[in-house]
């Protein structure tokens, strides 16, 4: 597939924002059989995503008037109706299948609500800030997006091509969920980074961004991982608690056997994004991704109704 690096948006495949339809009525909290601490790690996911994504659909709406270019402009209004859908699917999930088994909701949400509402806010803690800084606070949010997206186009490839969740007798409802999310991940993968050139393109400025977006990341998986594993009786304390190698030792296990990502994984993926010639394009398959969104139970089921 040919790809013109001078044109404002480099996604030249359909992005399309499709419906999905999970029954949330059987799956179990170990949705990975062989791997409980994998479970917890994946799930948590939800719940920094539900209010990350709705960040991120605030900030492409704010970024709209700067677009110059009609095809971006439908990449990213297409890349928000697809955020939307994450958003909710991931709502509906915790609160149709995690608080069945007793998660707290508002201790999870209560870190993500403080970052997104409140940290990366127009008003960040509620200072106003200069006029004059209002286009740059803007273009780093939006870089912060395109740096946040290159961990889950990542994520989505890794569970497309290394996971294999279906074949090893994981949940098929929970798998679809993570898969037809990550899928849709990879499919847009293009649309924050071309945003960013479009409306800044400063290397040193997403650079910078990377550099706090990266340890963010990685606390709040470790964290949110560990608040949900406490709640678990069948895991051990040590792998509950981020100050302890035996947690860090169960994450890298983990990803060892293809589960989800570890450590060491987020920190190689994270050194991509600082080459001058990175670009999004390269960091996974749109064919991979599209065969899968073809055949997503969830996907297939909205299809119906």
């Amino acid at each position: 597939m040919n790809i013109n690096f001078n044109q404002a948006s480099t996604a030249n495949w359909s992005l399309i924002p499709r419906k999905v339809k999970f029954d949330w009525k059987t799956s179990a909290l170990h949705w990975i059989p062989q791997d409980p601490f994998a479970s917890h790690a994946v799930n948590h996911f939800s719940f920094t995503l539900v209010r990350g994504e709705y960040f991120f659909c605030r900030m492409f709406n704010k970024a709209l008037p700067y677009i110059y270019d009609e095809k971006l402009y439908q990449d990213v209004k297409t890349f928000i109706q697809q955020e939307a859908n994450h958003s909710q699917a991931h709502k509906v999930s915790i609160e149709e299948y995690l608080q069945n088994y007793g998660i707290k909701v508002e201790d999870q949400y209560q870190r993500v609500v403080y970052l997104f509402d409140q940290l990366l806010a127009d008003k960040p803690m509620g200072i106003k800030l200069p006029k004059f800084l209002d286009k740059l606070w803007l273009d780093a949010r939006v870089g912060l997006v395109a740096a946040a997206e290159h961990f889950t186009a990542g994520l989505g490839q890794y569970t497309l091509e290394r996971s294999r969740w279906g074949e090893r007798g994981c949940d098929s409802v929970v798998s679809d969920l993570f898969l037809w999310h990550g899928a849709e991940e990879v499919e847009h993968r293009t649309v924050a980074y071309d945003l960013y050139q479009h409306i800044n393109g400063s290397y040193a400025l997403r650079a910078g961004v990377m550099m706090i977006t990266a340890p963010v990341f990685v606390y709040l998986m470790a964290i949110g991982t560990a608040q949900l594993a406490k709640t678990d009786s069948s895991i051990p304390k040590s792998k509950t608690n981020i100050l302890k190698w035996e947690f860090w030792k169960a994450w890298h296990h983990s990803d060892q056997n293809g589960y989800m990502p570890g450590p060491v994984w987020f920190l190689k993926t994270s050194l991509r994004f600082f080459k001058p010639n990175y670009h999004p394009y390269y960091e996974a398959s749109t064919e991979l991704a599209q065969d899968y969104l073809n055949q997503s139970p969830a996907v297939l089921a909205a299809q119906i109704h």
